[in-house]
C-alpha cells in the first residue's frame, strides 16, 4: 500500500468490533484502545511488536481506518511518530514492546520532547503476575524510564479504563506546550474484556494555548519603542503555532522594519521565515556584527540556548534588552533571564502584539516604525556570509570542490544539492558535522527543513518517513551522515515495505568526524593512531547495504554526479539512497 492511498483513510471509521449479530463474546480492551485512537482521528500507529501486543494487532487488523506501520526497530517507530506529529501538529502514536523496546526508543523520545511533539508512546508490558516476580523483559520501575522525556506517564490499572487512560494521555500530549506522553499497557489487561467504547474519551480534548497578559504586551511595546536597533529571532515554536504565526512574524518585521534571524545552529529545529523574505537575516550568532550591535532581541518561540559546551562568553548582545516568548514556561529565560519573559503561545503573542502596534498613533516614536538602517545592515551581512559559504578545507593545488585528499568537499556537495531543491521540498537534516553546510544549502533555496538538537543519531531516517506520510504531496529529502545513517539503517525495511518515497542522501566521509573534531579541540590535532582507533569508519558500502533492503541505491564520488542521481531517485517509486563519498579528513567546523 502506498503512502498516498493510506493517507486517504476514511474519515468515519466503522465500529471496531465486527462480530456476527448475536455473538455474545465481549469486547476486549484492545478493541477499546483501537476505537479510542480512531475517536481522536489517529490513523497510523508505528510499531515494533512483540508478544505483549498480539491482542492490539488482532483488533487493528480487523478495523478499517487504522494503519499499523510495522518497523524492525523501536527507534524508527518513535522517530516516524515524531516526524508525523511535527508536520500535522496532531498526536502521533508509537507502540513499543516491554522494557527492552522502550529502552531502544528513548533516544528519539528525547528528540520529540525537545521539539514539543505530541507523541504518545504506548508500551506493551508483561502480565502483572510476572511483573512482580521479575519475569522476562520486565522492570520494576518502568515509568522511571520515561519521566524526564514525557509530560505525563501512567500505567493502566483496569482493562475498562484503558481507552480513558489513552485519551487522557492524548489530551495532555496536545495541550500547549505539547510534548510526549506514555501509557503502560500490561498484556493481561489488554487481552481482558472491557466496555466496547471508552468512557468519555471524546470529551477530553482541551485548548490550552495561553495568551499574553495586557501588562506583558504594554511592556513589550515600551521596550520596542525604546530600541533603535531591535532584532527578532524566530524559533521552532512559531512554526508549531501554524501558518498564521509565520505570516505574523513577517508582518511584524515589515511593520517595524527590522531583521528576522533563525535560531542559532545548535538549537535550530525547523524553518520559520522563508530565507527569500527580504527581512530574513540568517542564523542567530552573537559573533555577528548586526547581532552584537543590537539593543533589543525579541526571541519568539526560540530556546535560549542549546549549549554544546560551557560557553566562553554570553550568547546575548552585550547591551541588548531581551524579550523571550515561548509556550513552555521552563524555557523562558532559563540561562540568562529576560527583561520580559512571557510564557504564551507564540502565535497568540504575535497576533496581540500586532493589534497593539496598530492601535499606536503614527507619531509613537522609537522604532514603530524604524528607519530600516539596521535591517539593511543585517541583510547585507547575511548576503556576505552566504557568498563565502559555510567554510571548507582549502588547498591551493586542488580543483574547486575537491580537497587535498582528492575527495569531494562537503561544501561542494551542498552546493550541488541546492540546485536540486525547491520551495516544495522538505529537507530532513541528520548530518552532524555537515549540518552547517546543509543549512546554507537550504537557505539558498527556501526549502523547508526539520532537524533535531537532541544528538540522537539515526533520527532522520524514521522522521523523514513520518513527514512524508503526513504530507504525501511534498518531496522529502533526508540528508544523513554515514555514522547517523548506520544508526537508522533498519528503517529502510519499513520504507521499502510500505513504498514510502523518501530520498536519503548519505554524506559518507568514512569517519566519526564529530569524535575527531572533539579530539582536535582537546589536543589541537588528531594523531594517526587516534584516527585509526576512534574516527575511521571506512569499509561498508552503504549503497550496497541499502540495495540489500530492496531500495534503489547508488554510490557517487563527485558533486557533479549528484544532480543526475537525485533526478533518477525522484523518477522511481519508493525510497532511494544516494551515497556520496566526501573528504575523510574534513572534521567540520
Amino acid at each position: 500500500m502506498t503512502a498516498e492511498t493510506r493517507a486517504g483513510a476514511p474519515a468515519d471509521p466503522t465500529p471496531a468490533v465486527d462480530r456476527a449479530p448475536g455473538d455474545p463474546a465481549p469486547a476486549l480492551a484492545a478493541e477499546q484502545l483501537v476505537q479510542t485512537l480512531l475517536d481522536w482521528d489517529i490513523r497510523y500507529v508505528f510499531i515494533c511488536p512483540g508478544s505483549t501486543e498480539a491482542a492490539f494487532l488482532h483488533a487493528a487488523a480487523r478495523t478499517p481506518g487504522i494503519d499499523v506501520v510495522l518497523t524492525t526497530h523501536e527507534s524508527i517507530a518513535v522517530s516516524m511518530a515524531d516526524g508525523m506529529a511535527r508536520v500535522t501538529g496532531r498526536p502521533a502514536v508509537a507502540y513499543l514492546h516491554a522494557n527492552v523496546g522502550l529502552a531502544n526508543g528513548l533516544g528519539h523520545l528525547s528528540a520529540a520532547r525537545l521539539a514539543l511533539s505530541p507523541v504518545l508512546v504506548l508500551n506493551g508490558l508483561k502480565p502483572a503476575q510476572i511483573q512482580s516476580r521479575g519475569g522476562f523483559t520486565t522492570s520494576t520501575h518502568m515509568r522511571d524510564y520515561v519521566r524526564q522525556d514525557t509530560k505525563w506517564d501512567w500505567q493502566s490499572l483496569r482493562s475498562h479504563d484503558i481507552g480513558f487512560d489513552v485519551a487522557r494521555a492524548l489530551q495532555v500530549a496536545t495541550a500547549s506546550p505539547a510534548g510526549p506522553t506514555w501509557v503502560g499497557l500490561s498484556q493481561d489487561l489488554i487481552e481482558s474484556p472491557a466496555d466496547a467504547r471508552p468512557r468519555d474519551s471524546g470529551r477530553l480534548a482541551v485548548d490550552a494555548a495561553a495568551r499574553p497578559s495586557r501588562a506583558a504586551l504594554q511592556k513589550a511595546l515600551h521596550l520596542l519603542r525604546a530600541a533603535a536597533r531591535p532584532i527578532v529571532v524566530a524559533g521552532a515554536d512559531v512554526a508549531r503555532a501554524g501558518a498564521d504565526a509565520v505570516r505574523d512574524v513577517a508582518r511584524l518585521a515589515e511593520t517595524l522594519r527590522i531583521p528576522v534571524f533563525a535560531e542559532d545552529r545548535r538549537g535550530f529545529e525547523r524553518t520559520v521565515l522563508p530565507s527569500r523574505h527580504p527581512h530574513y537575516a540568517g542564523l542567530y550568532d552573537p559573533g555577528r556584527r548586526s547581532v552584537a550591535e543590537s539593543d533589543l532581541v525579541l526571541f519568539l518561540g526560540a530556546r535560549c540556548f542549546t549549549e554544546f559546551e560551557a560557553p566562553a562568553r554570553s550568547s546575548l548582545p552585550p547591551a541588548a534588552a531581551v524579550i523571550h516568548v515561548h509556550a513552555d514556561p521552563a524555557e523562558v529565560g532559563k540561562i540568562y533571564g529576560a527583561d520580559l519573559g512571557v510564557a504564551a503561545d507564540s502565535g497568540a503573542f504575535l497576533a496581540d502584539l500586532l493589534e497593539a502596534l496598530a492601535d499606536l498613533p503614527e507619531a509613537a516614536g522609537g522604532c514603530v516604525p524604524g528607519d530600516g538602517r539596521h535591517l539593511r545592515a543585517a541583510v547585507a551581512e547575511h548576503a556576505e556570509i552566504m557568498s563565502r559559504g559555510p567554510g571548507a578545507p582549502e588547498s591551493s593545488e586542488a580543483a574547486p570542490g575537491v580537497a587535498a585528499s582528492g575527495a569531494t568537499t562537503v561544501a561542494a556537495v551542498m552546493e550541488a544539492l541546492s540546485s536540486e531543491l525547491d520551495e516544495d521540498t522538505v529537507v530532513v537534516g541528520d548530518a552532524t558535522t555537515s549540518g552547517l553546510a546543509l543549512l546554507h544549502a537550504v537557505e539558498r533555496t527556501a526549502a523547508s527543513m526539520h532537524t533535531t538538537s537532541s544528538g540522537s543519531l539515526g533520527w532522520g531516517v524514521g522522521a523523514a518517513m513520518g513527514i512524508k506520510l503526513a504530507d504525501p504531496s511534498r518531496r522529502v529529502v533526508a540528508v544523513c551522515g554515514d555514522g547517523s545513517f548506520q544508526f537508522g539503517l533498519q528503517g529502510l525495511w519499513t520504507a521499502v515495505r510500505h513504498g514510502i518515497d523518501v530520498t536519503y542522501l548519505v554524506v559518507n566521509n568514512e569517519s566519526y568526524a564529530a569524535v575527531g573534531a572533539a579530539i582536535r579541540r582537546f589536543t589541537g590535532g588528531v594523531t594517526p593512531r587516534e584516527r585509526e582507533l576512534f574516527v575511521d569508519l571506512a569499509g561498508p558500502s552503504l549503497a550496497t547495504v541499502a540495495q540489500g533492503f530492496g531500495a534503489h541505491a547508488v554510490r557517487v564520488r563527485s558533486a557533479g554526479e549528484l544532480g543526475k542521481a537525485m533526478r533518477g531517485a525522484a523518477e522511481r517509486p519508493g525510497p532511494a539512497v544516494i551515497e556520496i563519498m566526501t573528504d575523510p579528513f574534513d572534521l567540520g567546523p
